[in-house]
């Protein structure tokens, strides 16, 4: 039985009302406690019939006066059955002597209340676990004790839980006390120790609880990896294991195994257990497994060998990256630890088959005798000279010790075919000796190079013969000292020697290795090379003798300045090339601040070179160009550098110039002295040359800016006519600066989307109606607002951006125009550029897809497009034309204004220029713009007046014939839904 306590609906009012139900009292006494008793009765009644509790009143003899209704489904009873026995009767036996006492003192009034749990019998002869909350109840007139209220309720839940909670707790603690590991459980709010198994005091000894006094326990060196699981102890979410090494109680640490789980409740870790594994041997043993390891692999490096495994049960071997390597094998990857694993008949496969028997034989005798069994074969080894390679194979069986068998053979491939050839060799060893000593005799006398031996104590240098010739010393037995070779070592190397010298017998150099020249026997210098090193030192240290080769590097050294001249060099030339161009602009670059202007750059290529190759072959090019760089030579100072970029570019860098009078006065040199023919062979060949210049100035710049600058004005002179020059301006930079800014501004807006087309209409004169639209197109610079035509035009056609614009501009036009009437067409405006890239497949395909007829396009071209290429020009616009296609010739009378273009193609329409038309009422203008109108109506076509702006200009223009005009008198350009309003506005 197991006492607590609980709160419980009891008091002495409800007592009072409880003990009305049970007896009659004393009239005297009725009337006393009338008022108290009418007051709670109807409460308490309310209260005992409807609680699943079973409420019960007892008297001082412990009988029952009163028992609730819950009785029945509590404990199958019904209250008539249980009035008036006593509540011990009811008890189990075991429980009823302390629940007697219990009542006793109730009813004796030493206790006022009291909580127990004891069984009842259950009407069906079970017993049920309850428990009862008693309180004293007493007269409420006298205040004496007349017995007490019982509040009993089913326990048997609760009592099966702690009672299986128990059996629980026990079987953990059997299963804790009977682990190896140690087991402690800590509380996760402080760390103290709530749990240690036997085991844990065993290996510690007594110990505070704390978690200071644990973490004692740990190895210093250990301590901060434990540390981190309290640091994280909340967060612990599943085991978290750490080794450490903890401290015995014999003083000594051993290896062990924590690991650690958090105990929650309601999402909140409440405490953790932890267990500690002592794994000291298997630490111990993992390290020395380890060490074993690298020993094994330092063994198999140095030796140079492979380990193998072969398991005879499936005729398996594995070999590793070495030995799979002696058996021409190769590894899946570069790792040392990589492993190939073959079949045993791949593996004999590779051996000689006169020597499997003996390693099967070997195989068969270790495994007889237990012992390990060595042996040698040849492997097939195509790559190497012999075509094989001897292996040394060294291993043992390996048996199974449950079943006695033997489970594998392992052992060690090396590759000894060194020893093999050394031990071939050794049988005639002596005789080879003898041929090799005659052979080195031979060899330090007849080569360039020699030996020495320098005994550095007594300062005495012993030569080879053919060296000692070389050096022009005399060959004598005595040796020579160190100090009387001193003059034989070039001036300007001497202390390079030196250096080198005590740099190795100070132990900074590892070896002497020293280039320097050396004078020889007819007084001239040559290149030799010495390497030496100190082979005997004194025991302080000091060196006492040095031995080396000393060799003729004449020929090296030549070479390499052969290669050097050809890195700075022009090939073709022998002037310098760029890179050593670009050294000579950064020596006058160093001058720029105290010499500003006096140094140039001059970029120069020759005009037209590519019809020189193409026309006369490449090795003639290479023969002008070779002319072109004498020439250019001969025309500048010898400080003056001349330079070939490569291809037909020269530069010139000029030092200690009279400022920008000086680099005119070369560039027109240079120009005069190209323009003269070059004869070769016999053959007359014109050349020219165009010059950009720039003046090293005296602020910041580097040699990249500079030759940038040249660069430019070399394109400027270049678009002045060629065979002429131009120096470096300013403002020109500027203006080539914009146009590349405005280039990569044009990209972007093809992608964004900033061109949109406007159209201006052309009005039959006579109607008064429109019959066209020109398209113009327009660029709105998200920066710069709209750009002129005049000013991106140009670059478009530059840059070649003018094709994928113009074939934008030719359909959006057309498929605009398809929303006007019938009878309105479109003019578009087309390049030289477009010509050259497949306008007449643009235009089709475009009709084609936007359904536009093609008699309602109209292309305009100018004058100058067909002065271009004018045959190719003229092909195109006839298939253009014969396809429906109108063609418009534009801008008439401001070109070179050819009759022979009006002649040779019959062109739809003629517009006059707007500089004519402006100026009509000067009877000159007038009179040419009449000449034009006459000579369109002899060749039948059609006079359109570009420009008209006035209303005098539109009488002028149609008293002249002038049929269709277009200008702002009509309209300003329109964007395309103005544009379908202003057809509907003026129908004629």
């Amino acid at each position: 039985m197991i006492e607590r306590k609980h709160h419980v609906h009891d008091s002495n009012d409800c007592g009072v009302a409880l003990r009305e139900f049970a007896v009659d009292p004393p009239a005297t006494v009725a009337r006393a406690s009338e008022h108290a008793i009418g007051e709670n009765e109807a409460r308490c009644r309310l209260h005992a019939e409807t609680t699943t509790d079973i409420v019960s009143w007892c008297d001082l003899t412990a009988r029952r006066r009163y028992i609730s209704p819950a009785i029945t489904a509590v404990l199958g009873f019904t209250p008539e059955e249980m009035i008036g026995a006593s509540p011990i009767d009811s008890v189990h036996p075991d429980d009823a002597a302390s629940f007697a006492r219990v009542l006793n003192d109730l009813t004796e009034g030493r206790l006022e209340r009291a909580m127990t749990f004891q069984r009842y019998r259950h009407a069906d002869g079970s017993w049920v676990w309850m428990e009862i909350s008693c309180n004293l109840t007493r007269d409420p007139v006298t205040g004496q004790p007349d017995g007490y209220v019982a509040n009993m309720r089913d326990a048997s839940a609760r009592m099966s839980a702690e009672d299986a909670l128990r059996r629980s707790e026990a079987q953990y603690r059997i299963l804790a006390e009977a682990l190896p590991q140690m087991v402690v459980i800590t509380s996760a709010e402080t760390g103290e120790a709530l749990y240690t198994n036997p085991q844990f005091t065993a290996y510690h000894g007594a110990i505070a609880p704390s978690k200071q006094a644990r973490f004692a326990l740990v190895h210093p060196d250990d301590l901060t990896r434990v540390k981190r699981i309290w640091v994280r102890k909340r967060r612990l979410s599943r085991r978290h294991e750490v080794e450490a090494r903890l401290l015995r109680r014999d003083g000594l640490y051993r290896w062990h195994r924590i690991v650690t789980m958090p105990i929650a409740q309601a999402d909140r870790v409440e405490a953790l257990i932890s267990t500690a594994l002592d794994i000291d041997e298997i630490v111990r043993g993992r390290e020395e497994l380890r060490r074993a390891n690298d020993l094994l692999r330092v063994a198999q490096d140095a030796a140079a060998a492979g380990a193998w495994d072969y398991d005879p049960n499936h005729d398996r071997v594995v070999l590793s990256a070495i030995s799979a390597r002696m058996h021409c094998l190769t590894a899946p990857d570069a790792c040392e630890s990589t492993t190939i694993e073959i079949s045993i008949k791949d593996w004999e496969a590779r051996v000689f088959a006169e020597d499997l028997a003996g390693v099967w034989a070997a195989v068969e005798h270790g495994l007889a005798t237990g012992t390990t069994f060595n042996v040698e074969f040849r492997a097939l080894a195509p790559d190497h000279p012999a075509g094989c390679r001897w292996i040394q194979s060294i291993g043992r069986a390996v048996a199974d010790s449950k079943r006695g068998e033997v489970a594998r053979f392992v052992g060690l491939h090396l590759d000894v075919t060194s020893r093999r050839s050394a031990e071939e060799s050794f049988r005639s060893s002596e005789a080879r000796l003898r041929v090799s000593e005659e052979r080195l005799a031979l060899a330090l006398d007849s080569s360039e190079g020699g030996l020495f031996d320098w005994d550095i104590a007594t300062d005495e240098i012993w030569f080879s013969e053919r060296w000692l010739n070389r050096l022009g010393l005399p060959s004598v037995a005595s040796p020579f000292r160190a100090g009387e070779l001193t003059d034989a070592v070039h001036p300007d190397d001497r202390d390079k020697v030196w250096q080198a010298y005590h740099a190795h017998i100070s132990g900074t150099t590892p070896i002497l290795e020293v280039e320097y020249r050396r004078r020889q026997a007819d007084g001239d210098y040559f290149w030799a090379m010495s390497r030496a090193r100190i082979v005997e030192r004194e025991p302080d240290g000091k060196p006492r003798r040095m031995v080396g080769t000393i060799i003729d590097i004449s020929q090296r050294k030549t070479a390499e300045l052969r290669i050097q001249h050809m890195a700075h060099y022009d090939s073709l030339t022998g002037l310098p090339n760029r890179n050593l161009l670009r050294s000579r602009i950064d020596r006058a670059l160093a001058h720029k601040v105290e010499a500003p202007n006096q140094h140039a750059i001059l970029v120069c290529d020759l005009d037209h070179f590519k019809s020189i190759n193409d026309t006369l072959g490449h090795l003639m090019g290479d023969r002008v160009l070779h002319a072109v760089a004498e020439r250019i030579s001969a025309t500048v100072r010898r400080q003056d550098t001349v330079a070939r970029l490569g291809g037909d570019e020269f530069a010139v860098v000029l030092d200690d110039i009279d400022g920008e009078a000086s680099v005119q006065a070369v560039c027109e040199r240079i120009i005069a002295v190209l323009d003269e023919p070059v004869i070769l062979d016999g053959l007359q060949i014109d050349t020219s040359i165009s010059i950009g210049g720039a003046l090293v100035p005296g602020i910041a710049a580097d040699a990249e800016e500079v030759f940038k600058r040249a660069d430019m004005a070399l394109f400027q002179a270049k678009s002045a006519g060629r065979g002429t020059y131009r120096l470096f301006e300013a403002t020109a930079h500027a203006r080539i600066a914009t146009r590349s800014s405005l280039a990569l501004d044009m990209k972007d807006a093809i992608r964004r989307g900033d061109f949109f087309l406007v159209y201006q209409p052309i009005i039959d004169v006579a109607a008064g109606a429109v019959v066209s639209f020109e398209a113009l197109l327009r660029w709105r610079h998200p920066q710069h607002g709209l750009v002129s035509p005049a000013d991106f035009i140009p670059v478009a056609e530059d840059t070649g951006l003018i094709t994928p614009l113009g074939a934008w501009v030719l359909a959006e036009a057309c498929r605009e125009a398809t929303n006007w009437p019938e009878g309105v067409k479109v003019s578009v405006n087309v390049s030289a550029v477009q010509f050259r890239s497949g306008l007449e497949e643009t235009v089709l395909g475009t009709l084609a897809t936007t359904g536009l007829p093609a008699y309602r396009l109209k292309l305009e071209v100018t004058e100058s497009l067909l002065v271009q290429n004018p045959e190719e020009a003229l092909a195109i616009l006839h298939r253009l034309r014969g396809a429906g296609v109108k063609i418009a010739l534009d801008d008439f009378g401001t070109g070179y204004s050819s009759l022979s273009y009006l002649r040779r193609f019959p062109f739809d329409k003629i517009k006059i220029d707007r500089a004519f038309i402006r100026d009509i009422a000067d009877p000159d203008a007038a009179a040419i713009v009449r000449a034009m109108v006459g000579i369109g109506e002899r060749l039948g076509m059609g006079i359109v007046a570009e420009g008209v702006e006035t209303q005098e200009q539109l009488d002028l223009v149609r008293r002249e014939g002038c049929t269709e005009v277009q200008g702002f008198l009509f309209s300003k350009p329109l964007l395309a839904a103005e544009a379908i309003k202003f057809v509907s506005d003026n129908r004629g």
